[in-house]
């Protein structure tokens, strides 16, 4: 393993909080002379990053874990999910770093933290974010539809769920369709969910474990209509940064178009058969008008503040 090798396994286990170099020495057992030449390499080469953060220290991180944008550099994060053959599509032709979550949260909040550029996660909880926070933007739309209900042969009463999430807007609109009083089981993963199916009543789950799994199924859009999932945000900060990156990134997305061969890109990155993720394109519409209607922002009236705080 040469010197870069070296300095970039110790910064991969640092992750986020990466390291001083005044350490990486002692972590890697290079000199101090050979450590300083090789991270001017990999800053050249835009591998690496470092911050001043006193007198003559630094801090070092690789750049897809820097905690603030990198100029030339774009970070992308992206749902375990086949909705994004576009964005995708779109990343390879700008070089990006991808990252891949189980959480819609945990994707969105590291955009809001700076931890990502650019993500594709659930529209509502990118708008609930950005209003709390004010420093990300909705800049495009993914896809629209694209999940269901998978039955269990249960009676149960709960229904599992992941929370905060486009599938439980859905789901608790099909219980309003259905005049069903469900509750709701959050998980985390839908690995989880889909472990505790015959406990449950029936799970909310997106593609393409839709496709994957057997059983009495039921699209969402064929019980509520079309409906968006996921957006597109970026970080205020990146976009400030790096303006014509986002631009170019934005005009790759817009042109690109999807087909079932694509499926190979988006399988590789979120560990599914390139068959079964090409065949869950069929359950999405991938070329949504990009304007917002006003359904959907009526759906972002999270309620009024009389009926969520107690005055004594």
């Amino acid at each position: 393993m040469d010197a870069g090798e070296k300095i970039k396994h110790v910064l991969e286990r640092a992750g986020e909080e990466g390291v001083l170099q005044s350490e990486i020495s002692s972590l890697t057992g290079l000199s101090k002379s050979t450590v300083s030449e090789t991270l001017s390499g990999l800053e050249d080469a835009k591998e690496i990053v470092r911050k001043k953060v006193s007198g003559k220290s630094y801090r070092v991180w690789l750049v897809k874990y820097s905690p603030e944008p990198v100029r030339g550099v774009a970070r992308i994060g992206i749902l375990r999910a086949s909705e994004y053959p576009r964005v995708v599509k779109a990343s390879k032709k700008q070089n990006s770093y991808m990252r891949v979550y189980e959480s819609s949260i945990e994707i969105t909040k590291d955009l809001v933290h700076g931890v990502i550029d650019i993500a594709a996660s659930p529209f509502i909880t990118q708008a609930f974010f950005g209003i709390l926070m004010k420093n990300i933007t909705i800049v495009r739309k993914v896809a629209l539809n694209g999940g269901g209900l998978v039955f269990s042969n249960s009676e149960a009463e709960y229904w599992g769920c992941s929370e905060f999430s486009t599938m439980e807007r859905n789901l608790r609109k099909y219980f309003d369709l259905r005049g069903i009083k469900g509750r709701i089981r959050y998980f985390r993963s839908p690995e989880n969910m889909i472990r505790s199916l015959a406990e449950l009543r029936a799970i909310a789950i997106w593609e393409p474990y839709f496709t994957i799994l057997e059983g009495r199924k039921e699209l969402f859009s064929e019980q509520v209509g079309d409906y968006l999932c996921c957006t597109l945000a970026v970080n205020n900060s990146f976009a400030e940064c790096n303006p014509d990156l986002l631009e170019n990134f934005l005009k790759d997305f817009d042109r690109a178009r999807v087909r079932k061969s694509d499926g190979e890109a988006v399988a590789e990155l979120i560990g599914f058969p390139a068959e079964i993720v090409a065949r869950s394109f069929e359950n999405y519409d991938f070329y949504p008008e990009q304007e917002f209607k006003r359904e959907e922002l009526e759906e972002l009236r999270f309620g009024r503040l009389e009926g969520v705080i107690r005055l004594d």
